[in-house]
């Protein structure tokens, strides 16, 4: 068998017959799509309007954008069509109206100020046939329509799609002429700084997890692993707003994941900056010793944490049915850490230096995240316990190394 020269990438015109299954089939999804090529096209409005043709329930998708000068992009997957400047900054992919295939679909469209448009239908069968589509001239406003049949299932789940579609949408979507409801992706953040084409919220409260939606992709949220900090009693989190950030891109062709590249770890890089930069301008925190260097390696200068420690309580041996230890963290320029030990060295001790005392208001617990800060290094430790023990006037050492067979009684 010879071997070719040479080879080059292509796709096969088979896989053109399978596009029916590179997307899930939601409505929810579609919408998505067609309102991205909306706001690509320069829209100021998007419009569903539902028609009733005999027993057939149809959707239009119309917006006043810049129009689709050459249908035959349509039907070219992965051609988008947009200029340049669009190309460059927002890389479609070319696959809007794909969204659709297998379906009954009518698109129209005009990308002059004098109504010179044109309008094809293609039909269900015909996307993975490959049939030939008519084009027909067509006069309409500037713009796009795009319609089709929906099925039961879509009927049903039309509102509440559309809802979802349109709510972080930038642009104003309108449902049977009503406008529908919209927020801003970064509403109730405690900050929002705008750097690099993207707006960056910060959130002081437990919601996020590691893959919480956090990503707002022009109306398309998407969920990613974006840095957390926690500190004792606050945790800062970060949604992200997308405005014109080309190298963020998501993964093709469901769109819901980000694609795993340099721009995204610069982004992650990003929001760490924002986060430490925050934790500053409030002059004080309680952040681990680790996350005060990781913000230095960042070149974010933090003063040392606060000097607070909780209040030391002895560990008992039945730890979950005792009272927990207070929750408020004691300010001491004289903590006295008390190191850990069996729950029952711990009760002796804290009956001994409860009589004693003079160590009242300054044990406090060991906090493994503070260890490097300087006040914390130079704390002393109660770090060996030992008692004697006296009875009928004999006198028994007690230490973690020697356990004396005392009979049980008075002490």
């Amino acid at each position: 068998m010879s071997l070719p020269a040479i080879i080059r990438s292509e796709i096969d015109p088979a896989a053109i017959a399978k596009v029916t299954r590179l997307f899930n089939n939601t409505l929810g999804d579609v919408l998505a799509e067609l309102l991205q090529n909306a706001r690509r096209a320069g829209a100021t409005v998007v419009d569903l309007e539902v028609h009733t043709i005999g027993d057939d329930v149809w959707l239009s998708v119309n917006d006043d954008g810049a129009g689709i000068a050459d249908p035959a992009v349509i039907l070219a997957l992965g051609r988008s069509g947009w200029n340049d400047d669009i190309a460059k900054r927002e890389d479609p992919a070319g696959m809007g109206v794909f969204s659709l295939a297998g379906r009954d679909v009518e698109v129209q469209s005009c990308a002059n100020d004098e109504g010179a448009g044109w309008i094809v239908r293609v039909a269900a069968d015909a996307w993975e046939a490959r049939s030939p589509v008519a084009v027909a001239l067509l006069n309409r406003s500037r713009g796009t329509t795009i319609r089709f049949q929906l099925d039961m299932r879509w009927k049903e789940s039309l509102d509440a799609a559309a809802k979802s579609a349109a709510l972080y949408c930038p642009l104003p979507v309108r449902l049977r002429g009503i406008s529908l409801h919209q927020e801003d992706w970064l509403a109730g953040a405690e900050v929002v700084v705008e750097e690099a084409g993207v707006r960056i919220g910060l959130f002081n409260d437990l919601r996020a997890t590691r893959f919480s939606p956090c990503v707002n992709f022009h109306g398309v949220i998407v969920a990613t692993a974006l840095p957390s900090v926690g500190e004792k009693r606050r945790n800062w989190w970060a949604r992200v707003d997308i405005v014109d950030a080309p190298d963020l891109q998501l993964v093709l062709p469901a769109r819901k994941e980000m694609v795993e590249n340099a721009a995204l770890d610069a982004l992650r890089d990003r929001v760490r900056c924002v986060i430490y930069r925050h934790i500053q301008s409030l002059g004080t925190h309680r952040l681990a010793h680790e996350q005060w260097r990781e913000a230095a390696a960042l070149g974010i200068a933090l003063p040392e944490a606060e000097p607070l420690l909780r209040p030391w309580s002895p560990a008992t041996a039945d730890p979950h049915n005792c009272s927990a230890a207070s929750g408020e963290r004691i300010a001491s320029e004289d903590h006295i850490i008390v190191d850990s030990f069996e729950p029952a060295f711990e009760q002796c001790a804290a009956f001994a230096l409860g009589k004693h005392g003079g160590y009242e208001g300054r044990l406090a617990e060991p906090d493994d995240t503070m260890a490097g800060y300087s006040w914390y290094n130079c704390l002393p430790h109660i770090a060996v316990l030992r008692f004697e023990i006296e009875r009928d006037g004999a006198t028994a050492i007690l230490d973690p190394g020697e356990f004396p067979g005392l009979d049980s009684g008075t002490v």
